[in-house]
């Protein structure tokens, strides 16, 4: 079985890997006979493109949407509006298997998504089997191919995941994402559950893999230290929404809307005397079900105007990417 990475088709024929329009999901909340409940916008009216072997990371506080949004990305949800795009097509229109093979999920804890009764080699080749690829031997052979690109002794293969480091449950993870060689992972969240020497590691690892076989990458986070590291570009979500989408260079060096700025600040430095960061967002994160009028983020926003609480901001687009903010008012550049 051949385990090659595949050949990348020239740039100016390609279409994106993932398009996404005005894609929307939306939850009833405590309906019932005598009521209709409340509307929760999970995510809201969300643009994004992303180009064949492109990085785009999207970062945001818990409940800002990113998983959400993933979800319907890997066919797990269906959208209440809007379009999601797998190589030009929608993926209403593609069948779960087909799916499967051009989309694979990376999750957060490895250890509850691996099987605990299944041996590594047998989690490793479940896709495989899924999809009735090769004999046992051949499977076999391939799943000893894969442990050695995603950095695992093939003498693991009998072992199973509680005998496992947690960066090696994740690599197991990894391994079993690639082995029906998809053209896109979505990792959500891979490395929080991780130590920081081990999440470098993974972070390494991913890079390493993304080379070898041309893949394209979603990844999610809520943390925008490690998109600088890995990601080309850089979606801020917040209540459902992106407020901000640059590259990944603009939104840690020049980030335009207050969240990310705030979000950028609460990266931890290297420096122990400066303690845990601030955000300096004042009170919480809203209730979704009761969001603010106007712009969402207002309440917590330093920079807040009267406009802010009465009406909702445009978005602008410009040569630096897009923005949601009073700000910027639309046509407006930086």
């Amino acid at each position: 079985m051949n385990m090659q990475p595949k050949t990348q088709q020239s740039p100016a024929t390609q279409t994106p890997a993932v398009e996404i329009a005005n894609l929307s999901r939306s939850f009833q909340v405590g309906a019932s006979l005598m009521s209709k409940g409340k509307t929760l916008r999970a995510v809201e009216d969300v643009n994004l493109s992303v180009k064949r072997g492109e990085v785009l990371g999207i970062v945001g506080e818990s409940g800002s949407g990113k998983t959400t949004l993933s979800r319907m990305m890997l066919g797990l949800m269906k959208p209440s509006g809007g379009s999601i795009r797998i190589d030009g097509q929608n993926i209403t229109t593609i069948g779960r298997s087909e799916l499967s093979r051009k989309v694979q999920p990376v999750f957060q804890d490895p250890y509850s998504s691996l099987n605990p009764r299944k041996t590594i080699g047998q989690i490793i080749s479940l896709p495989l089997e899924t999809h009735g690829s090769g004999s046992r031997e051949e499977r076999t052979k391939a799943v000893e191919e894969m442990m050695l690109q995603v950095g695992l002794a093939p003498r693991l293969i009998h072992s199973y995941p509680s005998q496992l480091s947690g960066g090696q449950r994740q690599r197991v993870a990894i391994a079993r994402a690639l082995m029906i060689r998809p053209e896109i992972l979505i990792c959500d969240e891979p490395t929080s559950a991780l130590d920081v020497s081990v999440q470098a590691q993974i972070l390494n690892l991913l890079k390493d893999l993304r080379e070898k076989f041309n893949l394209t990458y979603i990844f999610i986070t809520h943390d925008l230290g490690i998109l600088e590291f890995i990601a080309d570009r850089v979606a801020v979500m917040y209540m459902g929404r992106v407020v901000e989408s640059a590259t990944a260079w603009n939104v840690m060096n020049a980030p335009r809307h207050p969240y990310a700025e705030a979000l950028l600040g609460s990266v931890l430095t290297p420096d122990p005397k400066l303690g845990l960061p601030d955000l300096h967002l004042g009170r919480g994160f809203p209730d979704p079900l009761n969001p603010p009028t106007g712009c969402s983020f207002h309440p917590r926003c330093p920079k807040a105007m009267p406009q802010c609480s009465a009406n909702a901001p445009r978005t602008t687009r410009d040569e630096h990417g897009l923005v949601e903010c009073h700000l910027y008012p639309e046509g407006a550049s930086k």
